[in-house]
């Protein structure tokens, strides 16, 4: 079987995986995967000035592209940098994954300089978070790693020591399952029945539809149209949407509306006016009026 160095598997699954480019901070705990990168693979290293913009980058990245992005921090207060943006990215369901690279595996448990426990650290802010002790684990490892970040969609961490990435082991092709998958989850003929004679009951009807409807904005349209008078406000980071049928109501199909803020004319975007037009409406139905009025103030004053 063929021996490879943890990090060169390691820079082949992620580049099996789609992954373009890996955002951190140059560390001697990360040179095994930089010196891999630097060997004219198809994967970049992107240089920040601190750990947390690399968390941040990274979840950008994959909240623009719905893609695994990867960003890496050294050992001690490199990867510890990452925390407030790996929450950001898991807060937010975005697949993001984090290299937290650890002081050398024999000194682990000695109190050795910067010694740290990232795979004890990040368990609060990811799906996934494991510690690499051993060569033979990577290949496993890394790819449940990256099918968490992206089934979960959030975070998932690999924390390795800098002396193991060099080691070798054996290579095996990643699988197939590193890339994005797009399953089709539905509910039970049973579930879908009762759900249609819970509505078929209610004269006016409401349907909230938070950040796990995210791609059904086709599905809760098709519901609203069956229903009488549907407004229909889009679901977040998804095309607005607003109509009225002539028919008795209304049902409001209905997710979250951030606050929204105008630029000053005549540069005002479609977009931003039928966000603040779907918010001030959302406003005006919770009887908070108020802000609409505050807002508006607040908008042709500044």
């Amino acid at each position: 079987m063929v021996q490879k160095s943890v990090a060169e598997i390691i820079i082949e699954t992620l580049i099996a995986a789609g992954v373009k480019r890996i955002y951190g901070v140059v560390g001697d705990s990360l040179n095994g995967i930089l010196e891999e990168m630097g060997k004219g693979k198809d994967i970049q290293w992107i240089g920040v000035r601190h750990e947390e913009t690399a968390a941040f980058a990274a979840g950008a990245q994959a909240h623009i592209t719905g893609e695994l992005a990867v960003c890496a921090g050294s050992c001690g207060p490199g990867n510890m940098h990452l925390i407030n943006g790996l929450y950001d990215c898991q807060r937010s369901r975005v697949p993001v994954l984090a290299i937290a690279a650890q002081i050398p595996s024999v000194e682990i448990g000695s109190n050795y300089f910067q010694e740290t426990h990232p795979d004890q650290l990040f368990r609060n802010c990811s799906h996934y978070c494991e510690l690499v002790s051993q060569p033979g684990q990577i290949p496993r490892v890394l790819e449940i790693a990256i099918q968490t970040a992206l089934t979960k969609r959030g975070v998932s961490v690999v924390a390795i020591p800098g002396d193991i990435a060099l080691k070798q082991t054996n290579y095996r092709k990643p699988s197939a399952s590193v890339r994005q998958l797009h399953p089709t989850v539905e509910p039970s003929e049973q579930e879908v029945q009762q759900l249609a004679a819970t509505l078929n009951q209610a004269k006016a009807v409401t349907i909230l539809g938070g950040a796990g409807c995210a791609g059904a904005h086709g599905e809760l349209m098709q519901v609203a149209e069956k229903l009488k008078s549907p407004i229909v406000s889009a679901l977040r980071g998804l095309e607005h949407i607003a109509y009225d049928n002539a028919y008795d109501g209304p049902a409001l199909v209905d997710v979250a509306v951030n606050r929204q803020e105008l630029s000053l004319p005549p540069s005002i975007k479609w977009d931003q006016a039928v966000g603040f037009n779907l918010w001030a409406l959302k406003a005006v139905l919770n009887g908070r009026g108020d802000e609409v009025i505050d807002l508006a103030v607040s908008n042709l004053i500044r």
